[in-house]
Parts: structure tokens; C-alpha cells; sequence
């Protein structure tokens, strides 16, 4: 992904937490649309596949998918700035009283941080995302990839 496309995901994600922030406090059901589309729209801009192709891929066809032919710190980045737009997509659902949406965005959020953190053990970014979601999710309903990785990345070095 080029470095402009890269910026304006980012900038653009920023955006989206900051309208998740208001709308936690005074949604409307519009409003609430509105942001979903924003995130659907940014999932597309890093997608490498359409989205329906790219959803029917397993988590690690998906990560695979993300970072092919990127440069290491490009992969990096978008394997983040697509774990973090997730975890926003999480909140809306929740918002939406779509919990099961929510966790699902969140089990795919995590995997992609844990990716991350297991090549990157030092990076702040990925370890911050990592306790996020492992706090707003039910270990006993991980999907068996995550709690796999999520036990790899706690097993100690």
C-alpha cells in the first residue's frame, strides 16, 4: 500500500474514533449508519481482495492476503491499521446491540494484532491493542486461531 494510501486510512481511522466517541454519547440511528459505511468504506481501501472475497478467507489467508508484496514495515502497519479499524467496527456494533458482531470484529482485530506482536515483541502499538480486546472479550469464546496465538504470545520466551 503506498504511503499516501496508508496516511489517509489512518487519518481516517482517527476520524472514525472520534465519531464513535460522540455517537457513545448521543447517537442517532443515522448517524450510527453513517459510521459503519465509513468503516466498511476504509476496510475496502486496505482490502487487497473485494470484501466478499476476502471475508470467506480463513484468519490466516487473511493476514497472508493483507501483506502480500508489502515491504515488512508496510505489512506491519497494515496488518495494525487493520486491527484497529476492527476494533472501532467492534464498538459500533456494540452501539448497534449487535454483540455478536462485535466480538467477531474483535477475535479478527485481535489476530492480526497478535501476528504483530509475535514478530514484534517490542512493539508498543500491537501489545496496547492486544490488552484492549483481550479485555473486552470472553477467553472460553475464542475461535481456536486466536486462542492459539493468543497462548503463543503469552507463553513465555
Amino acid at each position: 500500500m503506498s504511503i499516501q494510501r496508508q496516511d489517509y486510512v489512518l487519518r481516517q481511522i482517527a476520524l472514525l474514533r472520534q465519531f464513535i466517541a460522540r455517537l457513545a454519547s448521543q447517537r442517532t440511528d443515522r448517524e450510527l449508519e453513517e459510521a459503519l459505511l465509513l468503516s466498511f468504506h476504509l476496510q475496502e481501501k486496505l482490502l487487497p481482495l473485494p470484501p466478499a472475497e476476502f471475508l470467506r478467507l480463513d484468519l490466516d489467508a487473511q493476514i497472508t492476503a493483507l501483506r502480500h508484496l508489502e515491504p515488512p514495515a508496510a505489512a506491519r502497519d497494515k496488518c495494525l491499521s487493520y486491527a484497529g479499524l476492527l476494533a472501532e467496527t467492534a464498538e459500533l456494533y456494540d452501539l448497534k446491540g449487535r454483540d455478536d458482531l462485535a466480538a467477531g470484529a474483535r477475535q479478527m482485530a485481535l489476530y492480526a494484532s497478535l501476528v504483530v506482536a509475535l514478530e514484534h515483541p517490542a512493539d508498543a502499538s500491537a501489545i496496547a491493542l492486544i490488552n484492549r480486546l483481550t479485555a473486552a472479550l470472553d477467553p472460553a469464546e475464542l475461535h481456536a486461531p486466536v486462542a492459539e496465538l493468543l497462548a503463543e504470545f503469552r507463553r513465555p520466551a
